[in-house]
């Protein structure tokens, strides 16, 4: 009786004490894995928000976060330093490879690629590690989910006044564009394809361009050219969400961007 009291103590403080460590690479994953965790495990950032991660490489200070991780939440097509660690997660892994185009990793910014590849391949993960609280992370994974679907609709709303093609700098939002039908052309080099800026003022010109779009961490310099050109407004988005206090803060701030560049506002 005495032994099975020991036992029963000792799984009762275990299952107090059991916590583990997750690394996420890029700002949107922190934010994403934050809301489904939340006080389950501890959640840290790998790259700040502002930091270019097609261009990043690893410091000291990364590497000892990076090695004391319990799960590295990485994108994929992102973080080739990341070869040398065990415990990475992928979530190019999750995403069907149909559905991939020009090597573009930039996923969590299509919320129809969060709601069925993403979240359902971290909660399972997740649960893998810790099967006790898999209700629990369901449970948070429902309610984005729901956030994600009003989302949807609005950006429906709003994109089907869309009259033409986008012009952005970087293709960060290609999958978002795609998903609600609406063209892109990008400048930056990179993703299998490019653009020199005398091309697309040739294209601009004989084709209706609905809105001029830059990004918080990329050049200007070109964007700036060709709307000074073309006598029309850039706007500026934001992929990583500098200053976003959760997941959807990323998609609504870019959503009203956007709208404010549909509306010429």
């Amino acid at each position: 009786m005495k032994k099975l009291f020991v036992i029963f103590i000792f799984l009762i403080l275990f299952s107090v004490s059991f916590s583990f460590t997750i690394v996420a690479t890029i700002n949107p994953y922190y934010l994403l894995v934050k809301e489904i965790v939340q006080n389950k495990a501890d959640v840290y950032l790998l790259l700040k928000p502002g930091i270019n991660p097609h261009v990043y490489s690893l410091k000291v200070s990364d590497v000892q976060v990076l090695n004391k991780a319990d799960l590295i939440i990485a994108n994929g097509l992102l973080e080739p330093y990341l070869t040398r660690f065990d415990k990475v997660f992928y979530i190019s892994n999750y995403i069907p490879e149909l559905l991939i185009d020009y090597e573009n990793p930039h996923f969590w910014l299509d919320p129809f690629f969060v709601k069925f590849y993403v979240l359902p391949s971290v909660v399972e993960k997740l649960s893998s590690i810790d099967p006790s609280n898999r209700s629990f992370y369901e449970n948070n994974a429902k309610i984005l989910i729901n956030k994600l679907d009003k989302f949807i609709f609005e950006s429906f709303e709003i994109l089907k006044k869309a009259n033409g093609k986008i012009l952005v700098h970087h293709p960060s939002f290609y999958y978002y564009f795609k998903e609600f039908g609406v063209d892109i052309i990008w400048i930056e080099e990179g993703h299998n394809t490019s653009t020199s800026i005398k091309e697309l003022l040739n294209i601009i010109k004989t084709q209706n361009i609905s809105a001029i779009f830059s990004e918080i961490q990329q050049s200007k310099t070109e964007i700036e050219i060709i709307s000074k050109e073309l006598n029309k407004k850039y706007y500026i988005l934001d992929p990583l969400g500098i200053d976003a206090k959760n997941f959807m803060d990323i998609y609504y701030k870019n959503l009203n961007e956007i709208r404010k560049a549909i509306h010429n506002e």
